[in-house]
């Protein structure tokens, strides 16, 4: 992968939580910029108390660049939808939706995990649950660790509007 591929690779993730933030926001929900926490990890959407006082919890944006026209049909190969790299975050700070969004189509689905992701691992399953992410690696000059993936079957998945509500219901609850 080039440089070039990665920047790409990047600007698509920042674009697709970008316009999730957006959608939210319209919704009347208090999401706030994507930030990096104190353990290195990012957090897409924060979502803030009405008063903007505390943190409630944070949402996973995934991006999708291929075409999806039904989430519960899965591209050939695949078993699942994969949210990524979760070890590292959910330890500490698990959040509270799964949004992917399909950047051909404006399409978006998601999960709401019912336990913390990396005891579910899928990929990458080895002794200590990390490996080195040789892409990651060669593209920035220095060691970068891939952590297991959670796999979110088809029957796990919802709608948009399913997840809008959830999100809405967490922050009238101030949940957090």
């Amino acid at each position: 992968m080039s440089s070039s591929d990665w920047e790409k690779f990047l600007s698509e993730g920042k674009k697709a939580v970008e316009i999730v933030r957006k959608g939210l926001i319209n919704r009347g929900i208090n999401a706030g910029e994507s930030r990096i926490t104190e353990f290195g990890t990012d957090e897409d959407i924060p979502v803030y108390s009405s008063d903007n006082q505390r943190q409630l919890f944070w949402i996973s944006v995934k991006s999708v660049s291929g075409l999806v026209e039904n989430p519960r049909i899965l591209p050939i190969g695949y078993k699942g939808w994969m949210c990524g790299e979760v070890e590292s975050k959910q330890w500490v700070n698990p959040p509270s939706v799964i949004i992917w969004y399909c950047l051909a189509n404006g399409m978006a689905w998601g999960a709401i995990p019912s336990r913390r992701l990396s005891t579910r691992w899928f990929i990458f399953p080895d002794r200590w649950g990390r490996i080195v992410d040789k892409r990651k690696t060669s593209q920035l000059g220095y060691t970068v660790y891939l952590y297991p993936s959670w796999l979110v079957l088809p029957d796990e998945i919802l709608s948009k509007e399913e997840i809008i509500t959830y999100i809405q219901r967490l922050t009238q609850q101030g949940v957090g």
